[in-house]
């Protein structure tokens, strides 16, 4: 048995969470990957993954399985790439992501690049939802509550928590609010997001349950970084993601208020076409779930 093979296919199956998406970064069929995973698991003599009819899941053999093998598997990789060998991870990746997520994902691709010389990667930063069909895009990373566009296979990456923010200087002026209705008497500072045009809820969670504000919004922005900056000038208060915020926050031209009402959190999300992903879309997509990992960590 192809050990390397086995031990890359057992890392898509643990990443995408089912035979089927580890099929699609494959370019496979799922009974592929069970039947390779099945072999594996009885030459071996150990089960890698909980099997029902609605989920999968790592084993204790499986996660200390992934652990040991991740590195060594994607170093022998990189490895048989620089010998030459066709390991076929070259060619250009076209991807979209939320400006926010800047710092993590060019992180990621600073190794990912390094580790292959043939690979080419072009990043819009931009906090529109692109058109996955029309072939601009081959893959875009996107922060939402939820994803509810069936013409597309979404991958959530990371939870992302949600704050309210101000800056020091506008509390000393206006005070620190203690409850959700304290904010009548402050100036808001508002997120319409530009591929809808819809305004960014403000909710907070209560005892009761979790509630909607209707602020009447002072400024209005597009995106979460206008919304931190306006912040961080002192104009308002204002929600956004925790994702580009701690810089901020540990500087101490931020802080955030009505922390015991925290909103539910978004999550972070990768989004491409249906169909198989091409080796390196799918390089691509594994070094952007591996750096959101490390930061979970």
């Amino acid at each position: 048995m192809d050990t390397l093979r086995a031990a890359v296919v057992v890392l898509r199956v643990a990443e995408a969470g089912s035979f089927a998406g580890a099929a699609r970064l494959l370019g496979v069929t799922p009974a592929a990957v069970a039947r390779l995973v099945g072999r594996f698991e009885a030459v071996h003599g150990a089960r890698l993954f909980r099997r029902s009819t609605r989920s999968l899941s790592l084993t204790p053999d499986g996660e200390r399985f992934l652990a040991d093998v991740r590195g060594p598997a994607l170093a022998l990789a990189a490895a048989a790439g620089r010998l030459g060998a066709p390991v076929g991870i070259a060619g250009t990746v076209r991807v979209t992501a939320a400006a926010t997520l800047a710092p993590t994902l060019l992180r990621a691709l600073a190794t990912l690049l390094e580790r292959y010389p043939a690979l080419h990667v072009e990043l819009a930063f931009d906090d529109h939802f692109a058109d996955l069909g029309g072939g601009r895009w081959d893959l875009a990373v996107r922060i939402a509550p939820r994803i509810a566009d069936a013409s597309v296979l979404a991958r959530r990456l990371a939870p992302l928590p949600l704050v309210t923010l101000a800056a020091p200087a506008y509390l000393a002026r206006h005070g620190v609010p203690k409850t959700p209705d304290d904010l009548v008497q402050h100036r808001l500072i508002g997120v319409r997001f530009p591929a809808t045009g819809r305004m960014m809820p403000w909710l907070f969670r209560e005892p009761a349950g979790t509630r909607r504000l209707p602020p009447d919004f002072a400024l209005i922005v597009d995106g979460s970084d206008a919304a931190r900056a306006a912040t961080a000038l002192g104009i308002g208060i204002a929600q956004a993601g925790a994702e580009g915020t701690a810089a901020l926050i540990a500087s101490g031209g931020l802080v955030t208020v009505l922390d015991t009402y925290a909103p539910p959190p978004w999550s972070m999300w990768m989004l491409r076409a249906p169909g198989p992903a091409a080796p390196a879309l799918a390089a691509v997509m594994e070094a952007f779930v591996a750096a959101f990992r490390r930061k979970g960590k």
